[in-house]
């Protein structure tokens, strides 16, 4: 099978065709024949070599954990699935590529109506967003303020919020305060139009963090009461603790399962409740995995890449 992959680390130009032995089904797996597959800043942050101390793995390298494809082999143990279900994967590598095999507690199947591409930009950051929620431990009547609530992550997050009845507050830039209104938060507020120090000072229970890099933390610490809960996907606050604030930093647990994500964000969508923005849809070859990782690098688009 073909899959797009590399034996260095370096620039997105490291990328090449490969041909690989197509994988085969464990007893509890599937083998999915990729139409679709998400390109995450992950991804780049293993190209470029700056995972490799934290996650060793031996070259040829194949990225992509965010898939949408057709079932081609089921396994001996597996019941809830068949050939030719077309299903929304979180495997742990190798999404640029014809065929991947992965568990079935990693998988669920893909609404009907849900196009190939929201399908394949759905998993890391639904699965993200859905457990960040979690660690908030929000409780009726609390208030949750999102920071970068028009990303890939932050959007879900006001989206499955406000279905679990909670009063959002969403931050942005001023050119996504219509998006981020029309994804159902109570309030939108823009980071660079509005004095966000004044109007949100003590305002809310939880703040989630899902701002590029945690670079809201020193400013969004502020926006939380005595007592509340700080949540982000990358850097925390300093000086939490002087203001009895708990600081959490998202990371997967193995009782964070995917399949409960995903069947949730799944159904949700079925009941017309969550929204997915597609930045950009690139071929699925060489020339389009190298031009998504040109724009995750130059950071130059917001919302899901995905090549289909």
């Amino acid at each position: 099978m073909k899959a797009l992959g590399f034996t260095e680390y370096g620039e997105p130009e490291v990328f090449e065709e490969l041909e690989l032995p197509k994988p085969k089904a464990s007893e509890k797996g599937l083998v999915i024949k990729v139409l679709a597959a998400g390109v995450n800043p992950y991804d780049a942050l293993l190209r470029s070599g700056a995972m490799q101390k934290m996650r060793p793995l031996e070259f040829p390298i194949i990225p992509g954990s965010d898939i949408v494809g057709e079932v081609t082999e089921v396994g001996s143990k597996v019941k809830n699935y068949a050939v030719g279900d077309v299903v929304i994967g979180h495997p742990a590598i190798g999404g640029y590529s014809e065929y991947v095999a992965t568990p079935s507690y990693n998988v669920v199947k893909k609404p009907e109506e849900m196009s190939l591409e929201e399908a394949a930009g759905l998993s890391s950051v639904g699965i993200t967003a859905y457990y960040a929620l979690q660690l908030a431990k929000l409780k009726k009547g609390e208030k949750i303020i999102i920071l970068g609530a028009s990303g890939a992550v932050g959007s879900i997050a006001v989206q499955i919020a406000k279905e679990k009845g909670y009063k959002v507050i969403g931050v942005a830039s001023s050119k996504n305060v219509d998006y981020v209104s029309a994804l159902g938060a109570d309030r939108v507020l823009s980071y660079d139009k509005d004095d966000l120090s004044k109007v949100l000072h003590n305002k809310v229970n939880v703040v989630l963090d899902t701002s590029f890099g945690g670079k809201a933390a020193a400013e969004g610490l502020q926006y939380v009461k005595k007592g509340g809960r700080y949540v982000s996907l990358t850097s925390l606050p300093e000086n939490a603790e002087e203001k009895k604030v708990k600081a959490i930093r998202m990371k997967r647990s193995k009782d964070m399962k995917d399949k409960e994500a995903l069947s949730y964000l799944a159904d949700l969508y079925r009941a017309h409740k969550l929204q997915l923005k597609t930045a950009e849809v690139l071929t699925f070859d060489l020339r389009g995995v190298i031009g998504a990782h040109q724009l995750i690098d130059k950071k130059q688009v917001a919302g899901k890449l995905i090549l289909k």
